[in-house]
């Protein structure tokens, strides 16, 4: 999908304040996508507040690639990760498979802007983009939401943040947002399922354009124990009907 208005907002509020940042993995080399002018301008008045002078247009004077903006935001190196090399990705593999262990644990943020939902394997992906995580690293994903029928295989639901990340892995949720890809509706947080006791409800909430699921995990610094990845409000009436 690329960085958009949208993905850009959250980078620049979220990547700057990150006490790791020094080596990041995208998951896909991830372009610049700017393509509709009244959107670029509002990207240029997001970048020109983080840095003055600083624009879409200086960024993407070489090519629409992302490694220029995200050095801007404080990382000093950024990877990418990709199927093929079609794009320059200086990883080649296939996220179906488990990454070779030289990979485990060498990047302060891994950013997703598009990638999990073309892999069929969602467990195996899922668990190699946390292996990939340096302890106290982070995980930034930009995943379809809702009205992107026929991108991928997949739009996950947000229990999949909470169910895997901080149950399954121990992750800290650090944000989990419910983000509409322009900015004429407000992005909204979601809370735990398992702890409101119910799903997420979009009655009311719902808009008629691409939205996105926005969240950022930080990993535990010290190893834990892997919890089984169980849908966090059916956890609860599973447990009422055992009695506990």
């Amino acid at each position: 999908m690329g960085i958009d208005h949208a993905g850009l907002t959250q980078l620049v509020s979220l990547v700057p304040k990150l006490e790791s940042k020094d080596k990041m993995l995208m998951l896909g080399r991830q372009k610049m996508h700017f393509s509709v002018q009244h959107l670029r301008n509002l990207a240029n008045t997001e970048l020109d507040k983080f840095s003055p002078g600083l624009s879409i247009e200086k960024l993407t004077e070489k090519d629409d690639f992302a490694e220029p903006f995200l050095k801007e935001l404080g990382v000093k190196e950024v990877e990418s990760l990709d199927y093929s090399d079609f794009e320059g990705a200086n990883i080649v593999h296939d996220l179906n498979e488990p990454l070779p262990e030289k990979y485990h644990g060498k990047y302060d943020v891994v950013y997703d802007g598009g990638t999990l939902e073309h892999v069929f394997d969602v467990k195996t992906s899922m668990t190699n983009a946390f292996n990939l995580l340096a302890p106290g690293g982070t995980f930034i994903g930009m995943s379809p939401g809702n009205n992107f029928f026929a991108h991928g295989f997949y739009q996950f639901s947000p229990d999949i943040v909470f169910s895997f990340w901080k149950r399954g892995c121990g992750c800290e949720v650090l944000e989990c947002k419910f983000l509409p890809e322009r900015p004429r509706d407000k992005p909204w947080t979601i809370e735990d399922p398992f702890d409101t006791k119910r799903r997420v409800r979009m009655r009311g909430k719902q808009v008629p354009q691409r939205c996105y699921l926005y969240y950022a995990v930080r990993k535990p610094t010290k190893t834990v124990e892997k919890g089984s990845v169980l849908q966090g409000d059916y956890t609860h009436r599973w447990q009422e009907a055992d009695g506990k």
